[in-house]
């Protein structure tokens, strides 16, 4: 069975005249879009009327806007980024829910100032005229909650590897963000594509079609957990490094270093001096980045208690091996610029002098 006659077969067991809402979902650069258009093609050629709906064009915030409501989330605490990062808040699903009811009734939507993926922007005024009875083919990446998962009649979720969506996303996204930026959100949004994900598999399997972007037949895919979020570090303005970058240690540096670690945070100390110190050294025009062996995955606990704790700094490589560090830099002329400060542990930085 083609995939289009699967859905003309879901139009046939619907009972009266109105029109059935399919869900196209998958990750970003899937291939949803590919997809609904060459399922409306050949609905169309069989006399089917169809609709394509974006969900995209009721999310709630442009993305410069949204851009600094993450940051703005950070600055006030792991839970609130937590939340603002969960893309389940990122669209207005109420107002897709009643868009979507009624167009399954025959009315026409129209939506001013809509999301415009290409431009990042609400610049579209959207109309979607009547259709009487027909298909309404509902693409978003997460179709939303339970709630709107209940009312629509089948779900197409697309399976791309995600190596071949990310590639996509670099083609599509490469004009108007930057790649460290494209990176940023694709982890982001495949942590918010596995919730939506674990939520169809275990509540509405029997609903869910697996298909590729050319309309293939295949199986649920591998939902791989997301080991890292990352995280805006320091504000969004710019300002001039006067005097260099600081890479400093963490445990048995700047906190009481403990043999094991706990995910939590609750174990961290601050050593004395060490707040005042880094907050000495930012007002200098330092970039300081904390180094530690601690993993990513557990790392937002720990930010978080640092974060309330005072510490102030811009940057923080994790994962690394444990041994020595190595600094290899090259002097400039005859300035030195390569420096090293070996510390008794637990002793803190506040009695180094940075030259």
């Amino acid at each position: 069975m083609e995939i289009d006659e699967f859905i003309l077969h879901k139009l046939e067991e619907a009972k009266g005249s109105r029109c059935i809402v399919v869900g196209i979902c998958g990750r970003a650069g899937s291939g949803k879009t590919t997809l609904s258009e060459m399922i409306s093609g050949k609905l169309s050629e069989k006399g089917v009327e169809t609709a394509i709906y974006s969900g995209d064009w009721h999310f709630i915030m442009d993305s410069q806007t949204r851009k600094l409501w993450l940051q703005e989330k950070w600055k006030t605490g792991l839970n609130a980024y937590m939340y603002a990062v969960n893309q389940f808040t990122w669209w207005n699903f109420e107002k897709i829910q009643r868009d979507l009811g009624k167009l399954s009734v025959g009315e026409p939507v129209t939506i001013a100032a809509a999301y415009n993926r290409l431009t990042g922007q609400r610049d579209l005024d959207i109309l979607i005229p009547t259709i009487s009875r027909g298909v309404i083919l509902y693409e978003n990446s997460i179709l939303g909650g339970a709630e709107v998962l209940e009312k629509i009649d089948s779900v197409i979720l697309v399976n791309t590897p995600e190596d071949i969506c990310f590639t996509r996303l670099l083609q599509k996204d490469a004009a108007r963000r930057t790649i460290p930026d494209i990176a940023a959100r694709y982890l982001i949004t495949t942590y918010s594509e596995n919730i939506f994900f674990h939520l169809l598999l275990d509540h509405f399997p029997s609903k869910t079609l697996i298909c590729d972007s050319d309309g293939r037949f295949g199986s649920f895919p591998e939902i791989s957990m997301v080991s890292q979020i990352p995280v805006p570090i320091g504000g969004q303005e710019v300002t001039p490094l006067l005097k260099g970058t600081i890479f400093c240690d963490l445990d048995g540096t700047l906190i009481k270093h403990v043999p094991i670690p706990s995910y939590t945070g609750d174990d961290i100390e601050i050593l004395a001096g060490s707040k005042e110190k880094l907050k000495e050294l930012k007002e200098e025009g330092y970039c300081l980045i904390l180094t530690t062996s601690r993993t990513y995955n557990n790392i937002f606990p720990v930010l978080n208690k640092l974060k309330n704790e005072g510490l102030d700094f811009d940057q923080i490589i994790c994962d690394l091996p444990l041994g020595p560090r190595y600094l290899i830099n090259d002097n400039k002329g005859d300035e030195v610029r390569a420096f090293a400060f070996a510390l008794q542990r637990d002793k803190g930085i506040k009695g180094i002098d940075i030259p």
